[in-house]
């Protein structure tokens, strides 16, 4: 029997802790301490008792010249870790670097404490009449008289015929109210009781799937004869956009639940998890469930349960849905691949691709990459044969790609329009509203105006605390900073010069609507921005009176661009096509091509052609001129070309180091000393990592802290994440810096 248990303790982040302990495991817990337990252990110099997690576990170990410590109890009786998830939990700790500690906290629902875990049965709260039926005919004759006593009449006859109902169904009643069946709890006519919720799951509903066209059902059929080999495999189902991609994969999810298996489908963007939800509950019932960040830790707790204990087969949500402890898991699909969400920006920093086939191969299941615009990393795989490659490249029924117009906005500006808006898609937007069609307009900046300039000498007002312009923003009637999120008011004067010519410059969402409104309101204007979906159903409620036709023009940043599926949609417009594409970072064309070709896809998804018109200050660049003539194929094939003369991935991998803190000279000697360190241990390494920098990040300053990058290439993956922690390591340790904040990644997917 095992008598001792390798712990990790739930805080052991850092270097001095991040490690395995030892514990004894006492006589009355020797048989039930499994791997995976949450167990409560005497921790430190004054033995407090701290959460940890039981990771290994042995009979007999080597003697030791210290008194063992011994578990104190278990939290659970069952474990909350799986031992795929311990698998997962090794994988990350490997593959990225971080502690067991973070990859266990990142794989479990937020919110736990020391408390067990909530795992006993569902509860559910029923009405039932008194067995004395004599005291409720009494009653009713005795009240029958009075004008309020109908809605309690009505419950009790009610109850006399159905006997026993949930409470929840009879509050819903439209005869009901709340306040009349607690009057009938109080004179003790009816009883409450709770009762374990029994599970049937809802049987498949097959009148609900749509018929295939001939190149779906192709899809299909490859897809699914990978799926019955039962063998690890990743496919990319590459098609235009409204070419039916959800279809195939939504009978891709049937015969995996056929077969008795289970499916996680990953969406990048909660405001996609409840229009995809509705498609899938349509045709799975209560088999289906939704996971996001916007849930309370509770909630999230209770659906970990119960997709540990098979009561549900397909769970959707976005990156951190990839470790739901699913038993029999056959399928992970993961819709709009490219998308940058699916890469953690806080430690762990792993990549929700990366996970799902690790646990596919463990698993020998299907890992299904569904995409419009693939990252020129899965493109390269898909051509290196690494990944299967299965297309579409016809929208379904008679809707067809729309028709593309460039706009030059230098022209606008010679003709005397200095509007964010141009004649052309003016004029378009007008059109589209008559015809009783809607409109979708994607501008990638929030806000109602980028900076504000002073005419007189030129200053832009800056945050003082970042190295950005602020932006202004009409509804509150500040300015604001997008990175550390600071507000002032909107100075009178210019604080450079005291000159009062300031004036607002450039373009967000809010300037958008508020110049749009002034001639199209009448037709219902929505605003789909960060300022606009907070809360729980902030997304949800604005496509849905987008959907009902209470909006019939939306603007919104690029969180309009992905995955919506709006019939009536006849015209989508691009305000500023020119935003992403000169940013300092070498994927900045294969975002600009992603977003505007994703948006573009919103358009003409029915009998009627759509129309897509792009303003751009340069209409004569490449990534334009692919997108307007559907050229997607040369822009990836060139992509990959300059991509390979820099030496940038998928040709390299990337290891990053941000230096940042409140002192921009010492922030600058740290960055230096550091890059001295790569340099030295790659000369004795033979030099097979290139050092770029060190230099100032993209944005130099945020939130009064100084910021340096730099940035370690190779082509193999494994020693450059093991020489980029080395030497950091060994830094730390000789030049140990208090002020300085040091932060990597290892395959980042923004160079910010």
């Amino acid at each position: 029997m095992h008598k001792y248990a390798q712990v990790i303790i739930n805080f052991a982040t850092t270097t001095e802790i991040d490690k395995i302990f030892t514990y004894k495991i006492e006589t009355h817990l020797i048989g039930k301490v499994q791997l995976g337990h949450r167990v409560k252990v005497p921790f430190g110099r004054y033995n407090a008792l701290q959460t940890g997690y039981v990771i290994g576990l042995q009979e007999e170990m080597e003697a030791v010249d210290y008194r063992l410590k011994a578990i104190a109890e278990m939290i659970e009786t069952e474990p909350v870790l799986s031992l795929m998830q311990l698998d997962m939990a090794e994988f990350i700790v490997n593959y990225y670097g971080t502690s067991f500690a973070a990859a266990i906290d990142v794989i479990l629902p937020p919110g736990l404490s020391q408390k067990p875990f909530e795992q006993g049965a569902d509860y559910e709260d029923y009405i039932a009449l008194t067995e004395d039926t004599g005291k409720v005919h009494n009653y009713i004759s005795q009240n029958a008289h009075k004008k309020t006593f109908a809605r309690q009449r009505y419950l009790l006859e009610y109850l006399l015929v159905h006997h026993k109902v949930l409470q929840k169904e009879l509050e819903n009643l439209p005869e009901t109210s709340k306040s009349s069946l607690k009057t009938l709890i109080q004179n003790e006519l009816v009883v409450k009781l709770k009762e374990e919720k029994t599970l049937i799951k809802d049987a498949i509903n097959y009148t609900a799937f749509k018929s295939l066209n001939e190149e779906q059902f192709k899809a299909k059929q490859s897809i699914l004869s990978m799926l019955t080999k039962k063998q690890y495999d990743t496919i990319l189902l590459q098609g235009v956009t409204g070419s039916g991609k959800t279809e195939v994969f939504l009978y891709a999810i049937k015969e995996v639940i056929e077969m008795g298996g289970s499916a996680i489908v990953l969406v990048p963007e909660i405001a996609l998890t409840k229009q995809t939800l509705e498609r899938f509950q349509e045709r799975f019932g209560n088999q289906v469930a939704l996971t996001h960040s916007r849930m309370t830790p509770k909630e999230r707790q209770k659906l970990y349960i119960k997709a540990k204990r098979g009561e549900i087969s397909v769970i959707i949500g976005p990156r951190s849905a990839v470790f739901m402890p699913f038993e029999n898991l056959k399928l992970i699909v993961v819709d709009e691949e490219h998308e940058s969400t699916y890469k953690s920006e806080n430690m762990p920093k792993y990549h929700a691709i990366d996970i799902a086939q690790m646990r596919m191969k463990r698993e020998n299941g299907v890992v299904l990459l569904a995409s419009a615009t693939p990252s020129i990393e899965t493109y390269y795989n898909c051509l290196s044969s690494i990944y299967q490659k299965v297309e579409l490249n016809h929208r379904i029924g008679n809707a067809v790609l729309p028709e593309v117009i460039t706009v030059d906005m230098r022209l606008e500006l010679k003709r005397g329009n200095n509007g964010v808006i141009s004649q052309q898609l003016f004029e378009a937007i007008s059109t589209t509203l008559r015809e009783g069609k809607q409109v979708m307009l994607l501008i990638n900046r929030r806000g109602h105006s980028s900076f504000i300039n002073c005419r007189s000498c030129g200053h832009v007002i800056k945050c003082k605390h970042c190295d950005v312009s602020m932006t202004y923003h009409l509804s509150s009637r500040t300015l604001e900073c997008h990175y550390c999120g600071k507000k002032q008011p909107v100075p009178e004067k210019c604080p450079a010069c005291n000159s009062k010519y300031i004036r607002f410059f450039g373009s967000g969402t809010e300037k958008v609507e508020e110049y749009l409104t002034e001639h199209f309101e009448s037709y219902g204007i929505g605003r789909m921005d960060l300022d606009t979906t907070t809360g729980k159903t902030g997304h949800h409620k604005i496509l849905e009176a987008f959907s009902l036709r209470k909006i019939n023009l939306l603007i919104g940043t690029q969180m309009i661009a992905k995955g919506h599926d709006f019939k009536e949609v006849a015209l989508v417009g691009i305000i500023s096509a020119d935003l992403s594409l000169y940013m300092q970072d070498f994927r900045s064309n294969e975002r600009t091509f992603q977003l505007i070709t994703q948006a573009m896809g919103r358009a003409g998804r029915s009998d009627t052609k759509g129309q897509v018109i792009i303003q751009t200050y340069n209409p004569e660049h490449i990534v334009l001129e692919r997108i307007k003539y559907n050229n997607g194929e040369l822009f990836y094939k060139e992509e990959l070309k300059n991509r390979e003369l820099m030496g940038y991935p998928p040709f390299a991998n990337v290891f990053t180091v941000l230096i940042s803190g409140k002192s921009e000279h010492e922030v600058i000697d740290a960055a230096h000393a550091l890059t001295q360190y790569y340099r030295h241990y790659s000369q004795r390494g033979r030099g097979v990592f290139r050092i770029v920098g060190p230099s100032p990040a993209v944005i130099s300053k945020v939130a009064d802290e100084y910021r340096w990058r730099i940035i370690i290439l190779s082509e193999e993956r494994d020693r450059l994440l093991i020489f980029g922690k080395y030497c950091l390591q060994k830094f730390n340790t000789i030049q140990t810096r208090e002020s300085i904040k040091i932060q990597w990644d290892i395959n980042p997917l923004s160079m910010m």
